[in-house]
Protein backbone atom coordinates (compact mmCIF):
# COMPACT_ATOMS: atom_id res chain seq x y z
CA UNK A 1 0.00 0.00 0.00
CA UNK A 2 1.28 3.44 -0.76
CA UNK A 3 2.28 5.98 1.68
CA UNK A 4 -0.07 8.58 0.17
CA UNK A 5 -3.38 10.37 0.99
CA UNK A 6 -3.55 8.92 4.43
CA UNK A 7 -1.82 5.86 2.68
CA UNK A 8 -5.76 4.59 1.87
CA UNK A 9 -5.99 2.27 -1.54
CA UNK A 10 -8.98 2.09 -3.93
CA UNK A 11 -9.78 -0.83 -5.64
CA UNK A 12 -10.89 0.76 -9.12
CA UNK A 13 -13.29 -1.04 -10.10
CA UNK A 14 -15.36 -1.13 -13.44
CA UNK A 15 -19.08 -1.81 -12.70
CA UNK A 16 -20.14 -4.63 -15.84
CA UNK A 17 -16.69 -4.84 -16.83
CA UNK A 18 -14.63 -8.45 -17.35
CA UNK A 19 -12.24 -7.52 -14.13
CA UNK A 20 -13.77 -10.04 -11.94
CA UNK A 21 -11.94 -13.73 -11.06
CA UNK A 22 -12.24 -16.68 -9.44
CA UNK A 23 -12.84 -19.91 -7.14
CA UNK A 24 -13.94 -21.50 -3.62
CA UNK A 25 -13.42 -21.41 -0.51
CA UNK A 26 -14.77 -23.52 2.67
CA UNK A 27 -16.35 -22.02 6.22
CA UNK A 28 -13.96 -22.03 8.76
CA UNK A 29 -15.83 -19.52 10.98
CA UNK A 30 -19.39 -20.59 12.32
CA UNK A 31 -22.34 -18.12 11.57
CA UNK A 32 -23.64 -16.98 14.62
CA UNK A 33 -27.83 -17.45 14.55
CA UNK A 34 -28.24 -14.08 16.37
CA UNK A 35 -27.17 -11.76 13.56
CA UNK A 36 -29.34 -9.32 15.04
CA UNK A 37 -28.65 -5.54 14.37
CA UNK A 38 -28.18 -4.29 17.70
CA UNK A 39 -27.32 -0.62 19.18
CA UNK A 40 -23.96 0.26 19.40
CA UNK A 41 -25.05 2.81 22.50
CA UNK A 42 -26.26 2.06 25.28
CA UNK A 43 -25.23 0.76 29.13
CA UNK A 44 -22.02 -1.45 29.15
CA UNK A 45 -21.98 -1.54 25.31
CA UNK A 46 -19.10 0.04 23.13
CA UNK A 47 -15.38 -1.16 24.14
CA UNK A 48 -12.63 1.70 22.94
CA UNK A 49 -12.90 0.54 19.45
CA UNK A 50 -16.12 0.41 19.17
CA UNK A 51 -16.29 4.30 20.23
CA UNK A 52 -13.55 5.46 17.87
CA UNK A 53 -15.93 4.13 15.08
CA UNK A 54 -18.99 5.96 16.71
CA UNK A 55 -16.87 9.48 16.91
CA UNK A 56 -16.47 9.52 13.05
CA UNK A 57 -19.87 8.92 13.15
CA UNK A 58 -20.72 11.72 14.90
CA UNK A 59 -17.86 13.70 13.41
CA UNK A 60 -19.32 13.74 9.86
CA UNK A 61 -23.20 14.37 10.86
CA UNK A 62 -23.94 10.42 9.93
CA UNK A 63 -26.88 8.97 11.27
CA UNK A 64 -26.34 7.23 14.58
CA UNK A 65 -25.29 3.38 13.56
CA UNK A 66 -25.96 -0.53 14.04
CA UNK A 67 -23.89 -3.00 14.98
CA UNK A 68 -23.87 -6.87 13.37
CA UNK A 69 -21.38 -8.81 14.75
CA UNK A 70 -19.93 -12.72 13.44
CA UNK A 71 -17.18 -14.69 15.07
CA UNK A 72 -14.43 -12.83 12.80
CA UNK A 73 -16.05 -9.60 11.90
CA UNK A 74 -18.16 -7.10 13.40
CA UNK A 75 -19.85 -4.58 10.92
CA UNK A 76 -21.00 -0.97 11.66
CA UNK A 77 -23.20 1.67 9.73
CA UNK A 78 -26.23 2.44 8.16
CA UNK A 79 -26.87 -0.05 5.54
CA UNK A 80 -30.38 -2.07 5.81
CA UNK A 81 -29.57 -5.25 8.24
CA UNK A 82 -29.84 -7.76 5.60
CA UNK A 83 -27.21 -6.04 3.56
CA UNK A 84 -24.32 -5.95 6.69
CA UNK A 85 -25.36 -9.41 7.17
CA UNK A 86 -24.46 -10.54 3.77
CA UNK A 87 -21.47 -8.27 3.97
CA UNK A 88 -20.11 -10.24 7.02
CA UNK A 89 -21.16 -13.61 5.72
CA UNK A 90 -18.92 -12.85 2.39
CA UNK A 91 -16.02 -11.69 5.01
CA UNK A 92 -16.20 -15.13 6.69
CA UNK A 93 -15.93 -16.54 3.62
CA UNK A 94 -13.03 -14.58 2.46
CA UNK A 95 -11.44 -15.24 6.26
CA UNK A 96 -12.10 -18.93 5.74
CA UNK A 97 -10.32 -19.47 2.39
CA UNK A 98 -7.53 -16.84 3.16
CA UNK A 99 -6.30 -18.93 6.13
CA UNK A 100 -6.84 -22.46 4.34
CA UNK A 101 -4.91 -20.74 1.62
CA UNK A 102 -2.44 -19.14 2.96
CA UNK A 103 -0.99 -21.89 5.38
CA UNK A 104 -0.88 -24.22 3.18
CA UNK A 105 1.90 -22.03 2.17
CA UNK A 106 3.46 -22.50 5.28
CA UNK A 107 3.39 -18.47 5.39
CA UNK A 108 1.69 -16.30 8.77
CA UNK A 109 -1.43 -16.70 9.03
CA UNK A 110 -3.07 -16.28 12.61
CA UNK A 111 -5.95 -15.47 14.06
CA UNK A 112 -6.55 -12.93 16.21
CA UNK A 113 -9.50 -12.60 18.71
CA UNK A 114 -10.57 -9.14 18.43
CA UNK A 115 -12.72 -8.60 15.64
CA UNK A 116 -12.08 -6.69 12.66
CA UNK A 117 -14.29 -3.41 11.66
CA UNK A 118 -16.12 -3.32 8.69
CA UNK A 119 -18.06 -0.06 8.22
CA UNK A 120 -21.11 -0.69 6.20
CA UNK A 121 -22.83 2.59 4.76
CA UNK A 122 -26.19 3.26 2.90
CA UNK A 123 -24.95 4.89 -0.03
CA UNK A 124 -22.40 6.44 -1.99
CA UNK A 125 -23.03 9.47 -0.32
CA UNK A 126 -22.50 8.81 3.24
CA UNK A 127 -19.30 7.10 1.85
CA UNK A 128 -17.70 9.81 0.82
CA UNK A 129 -19.25 11.82 3.78
CA UNK A 130 -17.36 9.13 6.34
CA UNK A 131 -14.48 9.38 4.23
CA UNK A 132 -14.20 13.25 4.21
CA UNK A 133 -13.65 13.34 0.28
CA UNK A 134 -15.72 12.96 -2.75
CA UNK A 135 -15.88 9.37 -3.69
CA UNK A 136 -14.06 8.58 -7.06
CA UNK A 137 -15.82 7.24 -10.02
CA UNK A 138 -15.80 3.32 -9.84
CA UNK A 139 -14.70 3.22 -6.28
CA UNK A 140 -16.60 0.87 -4.40
CA UNK A 141 -14.81 0.50 -1.43
CA UNK A 142 -11.46 0.75 0.56
CA UNK A 143 -9.29 -0.86 3.45
CA UNK A 144 -7.66 1.70 5.45
CA UNK A 145 -4.31 0.81 6.88
CA UNK A 146 -4.01 3.80 9.51
CA UNK A 147 -8.00 2.98 10.93
CA UNK A 148 -7.46 -0.79 9.98
CA UNK A 149 -10.62 -0.74 9.10
CA UNK A 150 -12.89 -1.62 5.82
CA UNK A 151 -15.44 1.18 4.62
CA UNK A 152 -18.04 0.08 1.77
CA UNK A 153 -21.58 0.87 0.99
CA UNK A 154 -24.67 -0.62 -0.61
CA UNK A 155 -24.17 -0.39 -4.47
CA UNK A 156 -27.75 -0.66 -5.19
CA UNK A 157 -28.37 3.11 -4.28
CA UNK A 158 -26.57 3.70 -7.85
CA UNK A 159 -28.86 3.71 -10.66
CA UNK A 160 -26.78 3.37 -14.02
CA UNK A 161 -25.62 0.18 -13.87
CA UNK A 162 -27.72 -3.22 -13.74
CA UNK A 163 -28.63 -5.26 -10.32
CA UNK A 164 -26.51 -7.54 -11.49
CA UNK A 165 -23.49 -5.75 -11.68
CA UNK A 166 -24.60 -3.73 -8.62
CA UNK A 167 -24.24 -7.15 -6.85
CA UNK A 168 -21.14 -8.01 -8.27
CA UNK A 169 -19.55 -4.67 -7.62
CA UNK A 170 -20.28 -5.73 -3.71
CA UNK A 171 -18.98 -8.81 -4.23
CA UNK A 172 -15.46 -8.32 -6.13
CA UNK A 173 -14.83 -5.01 -3.92
CA UNK A 174 -15.44 -6.53 -0.83
CA UNK A 175 -13.26 -9.98 -1.06
CA UNK A 176 -10.59 -7.89 -2.39
CA UNK A 177 -10.52 -5.50 0.63
CA UNK A 178 -11.25 -7.98 3.12
CA UNK A 179 -8.30 -9.58 2.03
CA UNK A 180 -6.25 -6.47 2.79
CA UNK A 181 -7.88 -6.02 6.17
CA UNK A 182 -6.50 -10.02 6.51
CA UNK A 183 -3.33 -9.48 5.51
CA UNK A 184 -2.28 -6.93 7.96
CA UNK A 185 -3.73 -8.32 11.05
CA UNK A 186 -2.80 -11.78 10.65
CA UNK A 187 0.81 -11.46 10.66
CA UNK A 188 1.42 -12.36 6.79
CA UNK A 189 2.21 -8.13 6.60
CA UNK A 190 3.45 -5.57 8.87
CA UNK A 191 0.96 -2.54 8.38
CA UNK A 192 4.64 -0.40 10.20
CA UNK A 193 6.37 -1.35 7.25
CA UNK A 194 7.25 -0.11 3.92
CA UNK A 195 5.30 -2.88 1.18
CA UNK A 196 5.27 -2.61 -1.88
CA UNK A 197 2.28 -2.29 -3.44
CA UNK A 198 2.61 -5.77 -5.95
CA UNK A 199 2.51 -7.37 -2.79
CA UNK A 200 -0.24 -6.13 -1.21
CA UNK A 201 -2.21 -5.87 -4.32
CA UNK A 202 -1.40 -8.91 -5.74
CA UNK A 203 -1.76 -11.04 -2.49
CA UNK A 204 -5.52 -9.13 -2.89
CA UNK A 205 -6.10 -10.04 -6.48
CA UNK A 206 -5.29 -13.33 -5.87
CA UNK A 207 -8.44 -13.21 -3.71
CA UNK A 208 -10.97 -12.18 -6.19
CA UNK A 209 -13.88 -14.46 -7.59
CA UNK A 210 -14.99 -15.56 -10.96
CA UNK A 211 -17.60 -15.75 -12.76
CA UNK A 212 -20.48 -15.70 -10.69
CA UNK A 213 -19.31 -16.92 -7.73
CA UNK A 214 -18.96 -15.23 -4.37
CA UNK A 215 -16.57 -17.05 -2.79
CA UNK A 216 -12.72 -16.09 -2.69
CA UNK A 217 -10.78 -17.10 -5.31
CA UNK A 218 -6.88 -17.89 -3.76
CA UNK A 219 -6.45 -21.09 -5.53
CA UNK A 220 -7.75 -20.15 -9.11
CA UNK A 221 -6.52 -18.19 -12.09
CA UNK A 222 -7.58 -14.78 -12.22
CA UNK A 223 -8.33 -15.34 -15.47
CA UNK A 224 -10.29 -11.55 -15.60
CA UNK A 225 -7.31 -9.79 -14.39
CA UNK A 226 -5.37 -11.91 -17.40
CA UNK A 227 -7.68 -11.48 -19.96
CA UNK A 228 -7.56 -7.44 -19.43
CA UNK A 229 -3.62 -7.68 -19.26
CA UNK A 230 -3.46 -9.44 -22.67
CA UNK A 231 -6.16 -6.97 -23.99
CA UNK A 232 -4.33 -4.01 -23.46
CA UNK A 233 -0.73 -5.21 -24.00
CA UNK A 234 -2.07 -6.87 -27.47
CA UNK A 235 -4.13 -3.42 -28.04
CA UNK A 236 -1.35 -0.97 -26.98
CA UNK A 237 -3.16 0.97 -24.88
CA UNK A 238 -0.25 -0.11 -22.11
CA UNK A 239 3.01 -1.39 -21.81
CA UNK A 240 4.45 -4.75 -19.53
CA UNK A 241 5.92 -3.13 -16.46
CA UNK A 242 9.29 -4.05 -15.54
CA UNK A 243 9.38 -6.38 -12.69
CA UNK A 244 12.35 -3.80 -11.02
CA UNK A 245 9.97 -0.70 -11.36
CA UNK A 246 6.96 -2.17 -9.78
CA UNK A 247 9.67 -3.45 -6.51
CA UNK A 248 10.95 -0.12 -6.25
CA UNK A 249 8.04 1.96 -7.05
CA UNK A 250 4.36 2.23 -6.56
CA UNK A 251 3.60 4.57 -9.39
CA UNK A 252 2.08 2.79 -11.60
CA UNK A 253 -0.90 2.06 -8.94
CA UNK A 254 -1.50 6.22 -9.17
CA UNK A 255 -1.09 6.47 -12.51
CA UNK A 256 -3.70 8.91 -14.34
CA UNK A 257 -4.49 6.46 -17.17
CA UNK A 258 -6.61 3.44 -16.32
CA UNK A 259 -4.89 1.24 -18.56
CA UNK A 260 -1.64 1.36 -16.39
CA UNK A 261 -3.07 0.60 -13.29
CA UNK A 262 -4.95 -2.40 -14.79
CA UNK A 263 -1.98 -3.83 -15.79
CA UNK A 264 0.08 -2.98 -12.56
CA UNK A 265 -2.72 -5.09 -10.50
CA UNK A 266 -2.93 -7.86 -13.78
CA UNK A 267 0.98 -8.10 -13.24
CA UNK A 268 0.86 -8.23 -9.57
CA UNK A 269 -0.93 -11.52 -9.24
CA UNK A 270 1.21 -12.78 -11.90
CA UNK A 271 3.46 -12.25 -9.81
CA UNK A 272 1.76 -14.05 -7.06
CA UNK A 273 0.94 -16.82 -8.98
CA UNK A 274 4.05 -17.31 -10.84
CA UNK A 275 6.25 -17.67 -7.47
CA UNK A 276 3.73 -19.64 -5.78
CA UNK A 277 3.54 -22.16 -8.61
CA UNK A 278 7.28 -22.77 -9.05
CA UNK A 279 8.87 -24.64 -5.30
CA UNK A 280 12.10 -22.50 -6.06
CA UNK A 281 10.80 -19.55 -5.99
CA UNK A 282 7.87 -20.56 -3.19
CA UNK A 283 10.17 -21.19 -0.41
CA UNK A 284 11.47 -17.79 -0.68
CA UNK A 285 9.16 -15.82 -0.38
CA UNK A 286 8.65 -15.98 3.54
CA UNK A 287 12.04 -15.25 3.58
CA UNK A 288 11.20 -12.17 1.38
CA UNK A 289 8.01 -11.10 3.13
CA UNK A 290 10.34 -11.38 6.62
CA UNK A 291 12.57 -8.76 5.15
CA UNK A 292 9.81 -6.11 3.53
CA UNK A 293 7.86 -6.65 7.06
CA UNK A 294 11.18 -5.19 8.85
CA UNK A 295 11.82 -2.79 6.75
CA UNK A 296 11.38 1.14 6.56
CA UNK A 297 13.51 2.40 4.28
CA UNK A 298 11.68 2.75 0.06
CA UNK A 299 14.90 2.88 -0.97
CA UNK A 300 15.85 -0.78 0.11
CA UNK A 301 13.06 -2.81 -2.18
CA UNK A 302 14.98 -3.66 -4.55
CA UNK A 303 17.76 -4.81 -2.25
CA UNK A 304 15.13 -7.10 -0.50
CA UNK A 305 14.00 -8.60 -3.18
CA UNK A 306 17.38 -9.69 -4.80
CA UNK A 307 18.44 -10.85 -1.35
CA UNK A 308 15.73 -13.11 -1.18
CA UNK A 309 15.09 -13.87 -4.87
CA UNK A 310 18.60 -13.48 -6.49
CA UNK A 311 17.27 -12.41 -9.73
CA UNK A 312 14.58 -10.34 -10.72
CA UNK A 313 15.26 -11.14 -13.93
CA UNK A 314 14.68 -14.68 -13.22
CA UNK A 315 11.33 -14.17 -11.41
CA UNK A 316 10.23 -11.94 -14.34
CA UNK A 317 10.95 -14.81 -17.12
CA UNK A 318 9.09 -17.13 -14.68
CA UNK A 319 6.34 -14.62 -15.14
CA UNK A 320 5.92 -14.50 -18.75
CA UNK A 321 5.90 -18.15 -19.04
CA UNK A 322 3.28 -18.18 -16.87
CA UNK A 323 1.42 -16.24 -18.57
CA UNK A 324 1.83 -17.88 -22.20
CA UNK A 325 1.10 -20.91 -20.17
CA UNK A 326 -2.09 -19.21 -19.03
CA UNK A 327 -2.95 -17.95 -22.61
CA UNK A 328 -2.58 -21.19 -24.50
CA UNK A 329 -5.30 -22.91 -21.72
Amino acid sequence: MSGTECRREFLKLTIGSHLIAAASGEKLFAQRPDMQAAAVKGPGSPDPEVERVLERFEKVGLPEPGVTRQDRFLAVGTARPDFSKRILRMAEETAAGYFRFFSGLRLPATSGKQRLFIVVLANAGQYSRFNGQNKARNEGGHYDIDENWTVTFDHRGRSKSSRADLERANVVTMIHEIAHQLSFNTGLLSRDADIPMMISEGLATMAEPSGSSALPGFSEVNRARIAVLEQLLRAKRARWIPLEKLIETDEAFDAPDDATVQVAYAQSWLFWDSVIRQSRFREKLGPYLDRVNGQRNPAKRLDDFVASFGSVRAVEKEMAANLQSISND
